[in-house]
């Protein structure tokens, strides 16, 4: 290998972490210019791309149990963002849907960032957005299945550990 693709491998090793985390530092600005928490948008970006479309796919998406998902599709619906309907196949089945009420305020938000990736991915070759979309595709299988692995075999999140005896209490 030479030291050019040695380079090139390190630098990407050092932006791709950066870019991860400016792309949550930008979610996080979306999420207080629409005055929720990030979590309700990452929810309303799975309901809109109908990645998950029932309180149940949410919680196992966002490693929520079903009761923080309730609580959240209640903000939600109170923010407008999201509606809860019956299937009418499965009246016990619930599925939740993006309202457009708020529909024009995100585009907004995301307009500078749409426009900037539009244009410069229109620069690529049909291969070059082939490469990104199976790297950006295959890096997320990889980074929720990593989630996964350390919500069950990992520390428990602090709200579900269990706390240990008080042992000063008489």
């Amino acid at each position: 290998m030479s030291t050019d693709h040695d380079a090139l491998r390190a630098t990407a090793w050092t932006e791709i972490p950066q870019f991860v985390s400016a792309t949550a530092l930008f979610q996080a600005a979306v999420a207080d210019q629409l005055g929720v928490p990030v979590n309700d948008l990452h929810c309303l970006n799975l309901v809109s791309a109908g990645v998950a479309v029932t309180p149940t796919e949410l919680a196992e998406r966002m490693g929520l149990t079903t009761g923080a998902v309730s609580k959240m599709l209640d903000r939600m619906e109170a923010q407008r963002l999201v509606r809860r309907e019956h299937d009418p196949q499965d009246r016990r089945r619930i599925t939740v849907h993006p309202r457009p009420d708020r529909a024009g305020e995100l585009a907004a938000l995301y307009q500078p960032m749409a426009v900037y990736l539009s244009e410069h991915m229109a620069r690529f070759t049909d291969d070059q957005l082939r490469l990104l979309t199976d790297f950006a595709r295959t890096s997320r299988d990889v980074a929720l299945r990593e989630a996964t692995r350390l919500r069950q075999n990992g520390r428990p999140h602090a709200a579900r550990r269990r706390q240990p005896p008080d042992v000063t209490a008489g």
